[in-house]
């Protein structure tokens, strides 16, 4: 679908808006856990319970994320997105019951994820050619950034208004159940039907029915699943546990490792997302990029192990890293073409490759925390940072050779569409 630049623009900004507000209301708790708990009047443990209900959602709804993408008109998944996750974020203001609270995160895995997520890598795909998928992408993971930011602090001034936690709590809800109903009229009138000019209904029928069976076996989605497993470990390694590095080896103060956490969290995402964007696509092919950035990252990784001693010069290498895992993570799904994945497949593929790709939302944190563990019980804090830094590195070695086969992936489909 061919859009003029401006209207390129808008759609990309309500799109990244809706992928960066859609995480928010979910994960409040990430911003408002004290506050959550007195308003909710639950415990520690339910509120786990209740943040494992939309995690398990979250992982299963990839793969029929995927799916729907590919059976049904791409606008309307966006809008059933918006529209639910309002309700939803209605019913939870009311402060419903503890069974009620889990039933409320389950929906929004459901409708974060299943209805979401392909919907939202296809319209992105559709906005540019091959070329410019890199700087789509990356503009897009930086305009996530700056939508959560910004909302996150309009709940933070609303919660400080009230008196009362309780009454804060639920303002911040209603603020976010009232932007998604903006985003939703935003999507109803701005953002393209990307599916409008598809081909016949029985062909189109036909090509889906095959690439539901297909996908799975494909090379091109299983060279996709290395890549982005490769950066997605990385990402969630670094982002996770680099601010706990700072505090408990290089012996920072635990505000200035706030501080810290702050500028990885929004102004390095920022930044990534834009400049990694653009710097991906100077490349003749994005395996020769993500050979660079994962090379970088394995040098930054070791030199960080090097340099434990020199705190202020470890401490800038923390933020180098934060910034090549986050090029990483901005840019990894802009390698579809290159890795051989046809555009009319992409609901089915993103949903196979989320699905597997994104497990180390599952796997990262118990294996860093037996690391951690282990060198605690040896009465050696560090021993057990250092093993992560070697988990870190071996993943970037691996992430090297993904970066090697996308590229020879890419060429060989370049000679092939030349011929």
């Amino acid at each position: 679908m061919e859009l003029n630049k401006t209207k390129r623009n808008i759609v990309l900004v309500i799109l990244s808006m809706i992928a960066g507000i859609a995480y928010l209301a979910p994960l409040i708790r990430f911003s408002f856990y004290d506050q959550m708990i007195a308003a909710l009047e639950i415990t520690d443990v339910q509120l786990g319970t209740i943040a494992g209900a939309y995690g398990l959602f979250n992982v299963i709804g990839y793969l029929p994320s995927g799916i729907l993408a590919e059976k049904f008109n791409t606008k309307k998944l966006l809008i059933l997105s918006c529209v639910a996750m309002c309700l939803v974020t209605i019913w939870y203001s009311t402060f419903p019951g503890y069974t009620a609270l889990i039933v409320i995160h389950a929906l929004y895995g459901i409708f974060s994820v299943g209805t979401f997520w392909s919907p939202y890598l296809k319209a992105i795909r559709n906005l540019g050619s091959e070329e410019e998928q890199g700087r789509l992408f990356g503009i897009s993971e930086g305009l996530r950034g700056i939508s959560q930011t910004i909302v996150a602090f309009i709940c933070l001034g609303a919660m400080g208004i009230f008196a009362t936690q309780a009454a804060g709590f639920r303002v911040v809800l209603l603020i976010n159940a009232v932007v998604f109903a903006i985003l939703t009229a935003l999507v109803i009138f701005l953002v393209p039907d990307f599916d409008k000019d598809k081909k016949a209904p029985q062909k189109a029928a036909a090509e889906k029915k095959e690439s539901m069976w297909s996908a799975f076996g494909k090379s091109s989605t299983w060279l996709c699943i290395f890549v982005i497993m490769c950066g997605y470990t990385l990402w969630n390694t670094a982002n996770g546990y680099m601010g706990t590095y700072c505090t408990r080896v290089l012996n920072i103060s635990p505000e200035l490792s706030s501080t810290l956490s702050i500028v990885r969290s929004y102004i390095i995402v920022f930044v990534a997302g834009i400049t990694g964007g653009i710097i991906m696509d100077k490349f003749s092919y994005k395996g020769k990029g993500m050979f660079w950035v994962f090379l970088c990252s394995a040098i930054v990784v070791a030199a960080i192990f090097a340099t434990s001693r020199i705190m202020a010069l470890c401490v800038a290498l923390t933020l180098v890293l934060a910034y090549l895992v986050n090029v990483l993570k901005s840019t990894y799904w802009s390698i579809l073409g290159e890795a051989g994945v046809p555009l009319e497949s992409t609901g089915i593929a993103t949903g196979i490759i989320s699905f597997i790709a994104l497990t180390p939302d599952i796997f990262v944190a118990p294996i860093i925390s037996q690391f951690l563990a282990y060198g605690e019980g040896l009465g050696n804090v560090e021993l057990g940072f250092n093993m992560m830094l070697g988990w870190m590195f071996v993943w970037s070695i691996l992430g090297i050779l993904s970066g090697i086969l996308l590229k020879r992936r890419g060429m060989k489909i370049k000679a092939q569409r030349m011929n």
